[in-house]
């Protein structure tokens, strides 16, 4: 797993606040401000970090459902190839670097439309949080899971209804259930309906936006098992949100962690859970509850609150709650940088004292 399917780069998404009587644009809300990460094929990527921290604002930006402030997004594109044309190296010949910067626009999502970015569409599908919701009520689940095709045009009509039974097998339901209403399921059921529909296009990369924090236990269980089946048969990259550390650390290759708009932390699952670096992601690990009575574990109280993201902190945004920040972590904001080689990054002044 080394070539990227999707690389961000400086990413941002503000969200304009108005005020006064003439509803004048203030300030903005920082959702995303600047976040540089890659998904490499064939993984799955847990994306993790307090409620308001951005995670979802990334998935759903990434997806073109939020329009992005600034930023790039490339997708399926070799790295080092996009490095060489941004940086101007590909040639010195004028005309061929303009070819190769034209070129890459058109792998640019935010860049992309009309039936550039539909047919890119068919690639790229997400799976909502709630189930209920994201189902149409009104829709038998024969309607809802045929829809992409129909609206991409992938097959012949006449073949769509062997392809609905087909997909509904993939995710553990049957013929029985084609003429039925997502009322009429358990959310385990529904939320099954909802991945069928997003494996209908046979895409390459799935956002999955915390797809078992609405089910029971068991059901979880059932549904990540499904998930990893189908990454493994359909040859899928996921880039799983979620606030569960516990499901992240099941399902997930690497982990990304954020806090404020920014990432602070990222490196492959069991590298992260054995020796986190950045203060924010010792946090979190320590908030997870052991289930042994006789084990105790030190946790981590953050003092205050996640501060606002309209006038967020100076230097690094996590030195008000962090009990090891010096005078540098308040007027120097850090950067990313590799903690012993690129598959593991922290932004921290301070993480080689820890």
């Amino acid at each position: 797993m080394t070539d990227n399917i999707i690389d961000i780069r400086a990413l941002k998404k503000y969200y304009p606040v108005t005020g006064g009587v003439f509803r004048r644009h203030v300030a903005d809300v920082k959702a995303l401000d600047g976040v540089d990460l890659t998904i490499r094929k064939g993984e799955c990527l847990g994306l993790v970090g307090e409620s308001g921290c951005g995670k979802t604002t990334l998935g759903k930006t990434l997806m073109r459902l939020h329009p992005a402030t600034e930023g790039r997004i490339y997708f399926d594109q070799p790295g080092s190839e996009v490095d060489a044309i941004e940086k101007g190296l590909v040639s010195t010949d004028p005309a061929v670097h303009a070819k190769a910067k034209a070129r890459l626009h058109e792998v640019d999502l935010l860049s992309v439309g009309g039936k550039q970015l539909l047919k890119m569409r068919q690639r790229l599908q997400v799976v909502f949080q709630d189930p209920t919701n994201s189902l149409d009520p009104r829709m038998l689940v024969r309607d809802i899971v045929a829809e992409p095709l129909v609206a991409q045009r992938l097959i012949s009509p006449k073949l769509i209804p062997d392809a609905v039974v087909e997909l509904l097998g993939k995710v553990g339901l049957t013929r029985d259930h084609l003429m039925r209403y997502p009322h009429e399921f358990s959310g385990g059921q529904r939320q099954r309906i909802a991945v069928a529909r997003a494996l209908s296009t046979n895409p390459r990369f799935i956002l999955m936006d915390e797809p078992t924090s609405a089910l029971d236990v068991s059901v979880q269980a059932q549904i990540l098992n499904l998930l990893k089946k189908l990454q493994e048969e359909m040859e899928l990259t996921y880039l799983f949100v979620t606030h569960h550390l516990l499901v992240v650390k099941y399902i997930s290759n690497r982990i990304a962690v954020m806090y404020l708009g920014k990432l602070v932390e990222l490196g492959p699952t069991a590298d992260i859970f054995k020796s986190p670096h950045h203060p924010y992601t010792r946090a979190l690990l320590s908030a997870i509850p052991v289930p042994d009575p006789e084990t105790k574990r030190e946790k981590i109280i953050l003092s205050g609150d996640v501060p606002n993201p309209i006038n967020p902190p100076k230097g690094c945004r996590f030195h008000p709650r962090c009990a090891f920040a010096v005078e540098r972590c308040r007027v120097e904001e850090p950067v990313l940088e590799e903690v012993g080689g690129p598959d593991r990054i922290v932004a921290c002044h301070r993480w080689k004292e820890l």
